[in-house]
Formats: C-alpha cells, structure tokens, sequence
C-alpha cells in the first residue's frame, strides 16, 4: 500500500510542518468558531496558532472562512449513501489522484477535498463557486471554502481518510503531505458551469516597497495625520490583498477601522460617513480587480503558484547547466515551479510555460538533454494542447524555510534571482567554476548586472 512508504515529512521540523498546514488550510482573519458540545460558537477576532493546534491535536474542531483565493476545497455531503459519494466523484472524474475522501463528524457524512485550479491558474473563491456552484444545487450537497460560513479545518477529530490507498494515515502530518500529492482539478472541465470570458487586461506591477509595510502599521496604529485616509485606506487595503483576505472582509476591515481608529485626523468619516463607506467599496474593487485580472496574486498564491527557489539550488543549477544561460533560465524555472507541487510522482507542464523558458524551438531539446542526464523524466502522459509529457524529477529539494523571497514574494526571474543573491564577483566565480570561457562568462555578467537582455547582448557582441 503506498501510504506505507515513509514521506519526506518525517525529516521536517515540527513547526515546518504546522506552518505549511496553516499557510494551505487556515483564514486567520477576521474571525473563526470552536465547535462544543453546545454547538458552534463564533470567537470575533483572528485566530492563533494555539487553537489550530488544539484542533490537530484533537482536543476540539475549529472551523475558519475562505481565502480569496482557496488553496482547497471541499464538497460536503451530509447524510448520503456511499453510491451517492461514489457518483458524485464520477461525475467529476475525481478518484484518489486528484481527490481526498474523509469522514465527518456526523454518521454518514464526508467530506471530498480537492486542489482547485480554473484553465491552470488559481482560482478566486467567487471562481469556486461559480463554477461549481450549479452542480453542488443539483446534488444538493454544499461546496466550502465560503466567505461568510466557516468550515471545520481538515485532519481534526473524527475526520479520517477513507479511501483505500489513504487508509493507513494517522496523523495530521501524514494526511496534509499526501494532500499535496493530489493532482489539482480544473474547475473548467465541470459542465453547465458559469464560465469566465477569456479577456486580456493591462499588465499590473506591485506598489512600492514601502506600502506593505506602512499599510501594516496603519492598520495597527490608525490613522496617523489629518488629510491622509484616502492614502491610508489604500495602503491598507494593499496589505490586506497581499495577505489574502477576501474582498468582502477588506471593506469591511476597512470600514470598522477608519470608524474605529480614525484619532481624529477625519473629518469626513464624521460629516459624510456614506460618502466614506462608498470611497472604501470603489477602492477595493479597483485593487482587487486590477490584480485578478493580470493573474498577480497575492504573496502565498504567487509562491505557491509560480514557484520558489533556494541559493544551493542555484549553484547546482549553474555547474549543471556548464553556465550555458539558456540552459540555466530553463532549469532555474522547471526547478521553481516544481518546488510546490514536488511531493507529485509526476507534474503536469503546460506547453505555454515550457516555450516560456526557453522558446518554441528549443524547449524540446532541453527537455531531452536534462532526460538524458537523469534530472527530469518525462512520463507518458499527455493531452494535446494543453500540457506536454508530466515530468519526474530527480532533484535534491530544499526545504521551504530556504526559499529566497523578498518581502514574502518569491523572485520572477533567473537574472533577479542571481542579482539579490550574489555580488558581480561571486557569480562570475560561479561561472568559472561551471567551465565558462572567459568571453562568455563576461557577457553573461554584463546581460544580468547591466539589465540587457541576454538575447540583445548575444545577438550584438
């Protein structure tokens, strides 16, 4: 049975671990509920890391809200035979790779967790639901994470795993490093589902540096001089979209701050109180519209979506690839985007993302050369048009305490990532050690550490 084989897990710090399960399943904000033997009860401030632990370990159920964009899902069926189980996971095509059946705390209730995804991408709660939401009303179970109604945390009490392959877990850690095994499933494939258009939109960069921060300390302090709200307001608000709180519960923060923790410096949360509440919606849905549509998502969904790295990574990257640069840029983002699906047999590719790092003409053969030196296997699997062959790799991952972030965001690129950790020097040792020839070596230095495209610099010298 495959869930004898011991995980990787069992080589993690126990806070690694908690950490990870708290970033996938928990919204600490703005309230959650602690179920007793009186029922639910609402606790109307953020959750701590103790009452997440009390709920793994047993000792009572904690429910939480949905994140704007879920990491997870549930279908929750309460009151239902197994044929019914058994034909909602048919219809879906959902199976043990792609799904995770556990026990409620009722007799005869499950809950089936997946790993959403719509045309590859994260998707937003509202996606969620409107996607699955006609077929969850026609079999007349209910689908969670939701924005206003808390749902009890997976791997607490009486929740376990009953599929066959999953039977043997027994603890948290073990079912949350299997659930990460699970294939994500594409929400696009549901029938007579509400489905988005497809519309391109201006790309969108983040705000400065400074306004993460200074919008953490406005939310702490409150207001700070007088003519400074709308500005506050939005720096707020961008703090709270980096964190991942949903849209609804930012205006809402939003609102019972600058009532709350105005110190005096508004007039206008006095005379127009209307007026405010209505500046307040408008600057959300433009923050939160802005970023959805140019795919930015906020810190955990960028890291968990586009992938992250480690500076050992890098090195072995380099000496792999002999410092060729197009070689390099290719496995420095198969390596990145693999990191949080790594726990996978195999991991799905789309086609786009393959001629991404390296282009349409010679990600084939990278693809080929990096099989044939063992680094990534290509499986057999393939659906024209949309992913490439899965891939396998044999790779020595780091563990996620060592990725390289700034501000809590994972680098985009081969050449920032290369900038923010080595000095000019360093790296262009790194490239000697790698056997690059000195005419080389100088023009890869220049095209990272000047800002021109390595393409331009190949094509002129």
């Amino acid at each position: 049975m495959k869930t004898t084989k011991k995980s990787p897990l069992y080589n993690m710090k126990p806070e690694i671990l908690f950490k990870d399960y708290f970033d996938t399943f928990v919204q600490p904000t703005p309230r959650y509920a602690v179920k007793s033997k009186n029922g639910w009860h609402s606790r109307k401030k953020n959750v701590c890391d103790k009452v997440i632990q009390a709920h793994l370990d047993q000792k009572y159920t904690v429910g939480v809200l949905g994140r704007w964009y879920p990491e997870y899902a549930i279908l929750d069926m309460d009151d239902v035979a197994p044929k019914k189980v058994d034909d909602i996971r048919s219809q879906l095509s959902l199976d043990e790779t792609n799904s995770m059946l556990c026990s409620s705390e009722s007799l005869d209730s499950y809950h089936l967790l997946i790993k959403p995804a719509y045309k590859g991408k994260p998707p937003t709660l509202k996606t969620l639901q409107n996607t699955l939401g006609p077929f969850v009303k026609q079999n007349e179970i209910e689908l969670y994470p939701q924005k206003n109604r808390v749902i009890r945390l997976p791997f607490g009490k009486n929740q376990n795993c009953l599929d066959d392959v999953y039977a043997g877990l027994k603890t948290w850690k073990e079912m949350g490093y299997w659930f990460h095994k699970l294939d994500d499933f594409e929400l696009g494939s549901v029938k007579d589902q509400q489905a988005e258009l497809d519309l391109k939109f201006p790309k969108a960069t983040l705000e400065p540096c400074n306004f993460y921060s200074e919008g953490k300390e406005l939310m702490e302090q409150g207001l700070q001089r007088p003519s400074s709200r709308h500005e506050a307001q939005f720096k707020i608000i961008y703090y709270l979209w980096r964190n991942n709180v949903s849209q609804d519960e930012t205006q809402r923060s939003i609102w019972y701050w600058i009532n709350n923790r105005h110190n005096g410096f508004s007039k206008d949360i006095v005379k127009y109180p209307k007026q405010v509440k209505s500046e307040i919606i408008f600057q959300t849905q433009h923050v939160y519209s802005k970023y959805d549509r140019a795919f930015v998502y906020p810190d955990k969904t960028h890291n968990n979506f586009n992938g992250y790295i480690t500076k050992p990574d890098l090195e072995d990257i380099i000496e792999l690839c002999d410092a060729s640069m197009p070689r390099m840029r290719f496995l420095f983002n198969a390596i990145k985007y693999a990191y949080p699906r790594r726990y996978r047999s195999f991991i799905n590719v789309h086609t786009d993302n393959l001629i991404q790092w390296g282009s349409s003409r010679t990600y084939q053969k990278y693809l080929n050369e990096f099989d044939e030196r063992g680094i990534l296997k290509r499986g057999g699997s393939y659906l024209s048009g949309k992913f490439s062959k899965s891939l396998s790799y044999n790779w020595n991952f780091k563990q996620d305490s060592k990725a390289v972030l700034y501000q809590g965001r994972a680098i985009e690129t081969f050449e920032d990532t290369v900038k923010l950790l080595f000095m000019q020097q360093d790296f262009k040792d790194l490239l000697s050690k790698a056997g690059a020839q000195k005419r080389n070596r100088n023009k890869i230095v220049r095209a990272i550490y000047s800002g021109i495209r390595w393409e331009q610099m190949h094509k002129h010298i």
